[in-house]
């Protein structure tokens, strides 16, 4: 029987070390892979949300003032003359077609009006003032609705033919049906009542007149 030499016993564990230093390094691998998975998922952009936040609807903007065309306002000025000469001729008829039936005529700073009926029956009746625009006359349209405002002498409720030289302001509302004009609402501001309107909104023009 020969004798087992120290060479072939230190040559029999070199299998055992061989498979611990692949398992070893396969667990290794298997860390760092696990590990780069992780962060892979980690670092990954989210995916957009389906759902999307809706956009606020847009504030509505103020209507313009509108211009009126040359055509347009001939047609307006020759309703405005209408108007006032069938006042002064006591023409009930042409009222009738004229005004609007919800029609109110009203002065400023008064809380009743006149409807379209009283506001007619006056006018027959010859009581009924006549308010001409000759200054500072202005047209506006909004849409379908014009403006004819202005300066007319001074013919308010109350005294009315004594009152001739001084000065309201007038503004009538109007808008047109078909080929027809509709005057849908009178308002007079009386002289003293322009005055008291600017000195509540120029304090200072007050102040500077000579006392």
């Amino acid at each position: 029987m020969k004798p087992i030499t120290m060479s072939r016993i230190a040559r029999r564990p070199l299998p055992a070390r061989v498979a611990l230093t692949v398992l070893s390094l396969a667990l290794s691998n298997a860390i760092v892979f696990a590990q780069q998975e992780k962060n892979s998922k980690s670092t990954a952009s989210p995916k957009p949300s389906t759902s999307q936040t809706p956009t606020a609807s847009p504030k509505p903007s103020p209507t313009p003032e509108t211009k009126i065309d040359a055509r347009t306002e001939a047609e307006l000025l020759q309703a405005e003359d209408r108007f006032v000469i069938a006042i002064e001729n006591r023409d009930a008829k042409e009222l009738e077609e004229l005004l609007h039936p919800q029609f109110a005529d009203s002065i400023e700073g008064r809380t009743s009006a006149l409807a379209k009926r009283g506001f007619i029956m006056k006018a027959s009746g010859g009581n009924l003032p006549v308010y001409r625009i000759e200054k500072e006359r202005k047209l506006t349209r909004y849409g379908n609705a014009f403006t004819v405002e202005g300066l007319a002498r001074d013919m308010s409720r109350d005294g009315w033919e004594e009152r001739a030289e001084e000065w309201a302001h007038v503004r009538r509302l109007w808008e047109k049906q078909g080929t027809r004009w509709i005057a849908g609402s009178q308002i007079i501001t009386p002289g003293d009542e322009r005055e008291a309107e600017k000195e509540k909104h120029d304090p200072e023009e007050k102040e500077k007149e000579p006392k």
